[in-house]
């Protein structure tokens, strides 16, 4: 019985992170969009918004990869289901963790903090970069591991 519980379990788990952040009310119940991202600006990518103090060490971590990466995932398609070619607002995987960069301040967002899809993906950016991946292969392997997720 234990064993059937652990199953289930796992089943629901995996189904709230691919049922991600797609601009739709959540398995989690909260919202992704404009008006439910959390904001902060910081003088640049080296400082870390103050909201990710209420988030765990790897998320932390996660975001700290993304001054390292920015040029990187600037190319890759998030596969969350945020994305809006149409109008532009979510265009990228940057788009997740960057609200917006000018005269060298940067205003973060708690999207990409809020949805396991996007830290996945970032953390799978950064593995396959520190491995010597170029930006051709590190989008080919996101675009295949995620294409089969977007919402």
């Amino acid at each position: 019985m234990n064993r059937t519980r652990a199953i289930l379990f796992t089943f629901v788990i995996s189904g709230m992170l691919l049922t991600a952040c797609g601009g739709k009310e959540s398995a989690a119940g909260h919202q992704h969009g404009a008006d439910s991202e959390r904001y902060e600006t910081t003088a640049s990518l080296t400082v870390m918004p103050e909201f990710l103090s209420s988030y765990t060490d790897n998320t932390q971590a996660t975001y700290a990869t993304v001054a390292e990466l920015e040029d990187i995932i600037k190319e890759i398609k998030c596969y969350c289901g945020c994305m809006d070619e149409e109008t532009g607002y979510h265009d990228s995987l940057h788009r997740c963790f960057i609200a917006e960069s000018k005269d060298g301040e940067v205003k973060w967002t708690d999207h990409g903090a809020q949805c396991g899809i996007c830290l996945t993906e970032l953390q799978d950016a950064k593995r396959l970069h520190d491995e010597g991946k170029s930006v051709e292969e590190i989008k080919e392997f996101i675009d295949n591991k995620y294409k089969g997720t977007e919402s």
